[in-house]
């Protein structure tokens, strides 16, 4: 492939730039015409390249919802053109590659590639007849559908489970993308295809990417020569996906009872705004001194106040990347779920109120340690940068997230607390019970798809 040379005393004067200043990104694009971002990590021994398709699989009423599940993992170990099935782990692992293919939170399918530079072209080669012409093979097809069947019906059996698919009913009701998020739809399984993981496969491996991240101690003109040959022969994108989804997150009460279950829980949830509005190191920090650890005020309320020997957590997740939501979650006592709902409330309240205790400095210290460190992991730069490059952020924040942190003061804290967290009275409460009248008042239920009715 020819190069401009003008191309080449730009990228020289890029590495050059690198070996002195540490990592840099930029914005690229190769001769095939795709657009990437370029992290230049210099002296890493690896090179990760790392791709987001857009998909509205979940959110379609004429889709298997398992699909994408089974397709994620069929695509690498059920064998491609000029490979066998099951072939791919023995030959990246003697490569000292890793490829993988994984879901998130159902708008994006994310492919990842890491590899040393000398094996790259065997690495492009093997990845390329995966995306481009997996076989799909069936005897894989049905240990992988077999497994991840079983795997769902004995997770559903479990009452913290249960639970939260009593949450996705009450806030999604029969919208198609609750069944992608909790695949209990029995037909699910008993119905997936291996056409069904082909047409998957065809709409979202195409050749226009929403996102690429490319990362490590490479120049500019060998990652596009990759990127192209990595998307070499897919086709182009055959659709605009929309993510048309409409939750309800008010407030509700809801008891799912279920007398074989040997212990109860409890759990809180409510809307959050998307990463992309900001605010994510004020989260990460609230979150923690909610409900992250033995010291959090969650954990300190039950601990003390029920003189409970378990704890409650807290956190952030999404259903969507546009739905994203607060939880609050333990296991507790029959007997005292009713007094451990007030105590939950109530210490969500004084934290809203009071917010974390404490030096703020303490607070950032792990995680500053952890962003300034990433560079070292060229997965992890890599998966952060495209995280953000999907929310929309300018090239290169993955690199200024030990900055982000550090400008967080507990003004910025107490103001995200205020503006941005839900009231303690503006919650939807999900217990799993043996007993069908220990939380007074709530809609009871007996099958987590009951939920859907709770008023």
């Amino acid at each position: 492939m020819i190069i401009r040379s003008l191309l080449v005393v730009s990228a020289l004067f890029i590495l050059s730039a690198c070996k002195e200043d540490g990592p840099i990104a930029t914005s690229q694009t190769s001769d095939g015409g795709h657009a990437y971002t370029l992290i230049t990590i210099p002296d890493h021994d690896y090179v990760s390249i790392q791709i987001a398709w857009g998909t509205n699989w979940a959110y379609r009423s004429d889709t298997n919802k398992a699909a994408p599940f089974i397709g994620t993992e069929l695509i690498l170990a059920g064998g491609a053109e000029g490979y066998p099935a099951g072939e791919v782990a023995e030959l990246f692992a003697d490569l000292d590659s890793e490829g993988m293919i994984y879901n998130a939170v159902n708008d994006h399918v994310i492919g990842e590639l890491t590899f040393l530079p000398k094996h790259i072209a065997e690495t492009l080669k093997i990845a390329n007849a995966h995306l481009r012409a997996p076989t799909l093979d069936p005897v894989w097809f049905d240990r992988i559908s077999t497994g991840l069947a079983q795997n769902m019906a004995e997770a559903q059996s479990q009452p913290t489970h249960a639970g939260f698919d009593a949450a996705r009913w009450a806030i999604f009701r029969e919208q198609p993308i609750r069944n992608a998020l909790s695949l209990d739809d029995p037909e699910t399984f008993v119905s997936v295809t291996p056409e069904d993981i082909a047409a998957w496969h065809r709409e979202t491996f195409t050749s226009t990417p929403e996102a690429t991240v490319i990362a490590g101690d490479v120049a500019p003109a060998v990652a596009g020569a990759a990127l192209d040959t990595l998307l070499s022969g897919l086709p182009a994108a055959s659709r605009q996906p929309s993510h048309a989804a409409e939750p309800d997150f008010s407030p509700r009460r809801i008891l799912l009872h279920l007398p074989e279950a040997e212990v109860s829980t409890l759990t809180f949830i409510a809307p959050m705004p998307e990463t992309r509005h900001g605010g994510e190191m004020e989260d990460l920090i609230l979150s923690h001194a909610l409900g992250g650890d033995d010291q959090s005020a969650l954990f300190r309320a039950i601990r003390t106040e029920l003189r409970a020997s378990y704890g409650f957590s807290a956190g952030t997740a999404n259903y969507t990347r546009e739905h994203r939501f607060l939880f609050m979650t333990g296991e507790v006592e029959t007997s005292k779920l009713a007094q451990a709902e007030n105590v939950v409330r109530e210490a969500y309240a004084r934290f809203i109120k009071e917010g974390p205790q404490g030096p703020i400095g303490d607070r950032k210290a792990a995680f500053a340690q952890h962003f300034e460190e990433m560079p070292d992991y060229v997965v992890d730069q890599a998966a952060a940068e495209l995280q953000s490059a999907l929310d929309g952020f300018s090239e290169g924040r993955s690199l200024e997230l030990a900055t982000e942190l550090s400008v967080v003061t507990e003004e910025s804290i107490t103001r995200r607390l205020r503006a941005e967290y839900p009231a303690p009275d503006a919650m939807l409460v999900v217990a799993v019970a043996p007993d069908a009248a220990v939380l007074p008042s709530a809609c009871v239920i007996t099958s987590p798809h009951e939920a859907a009715d709770c008023p």
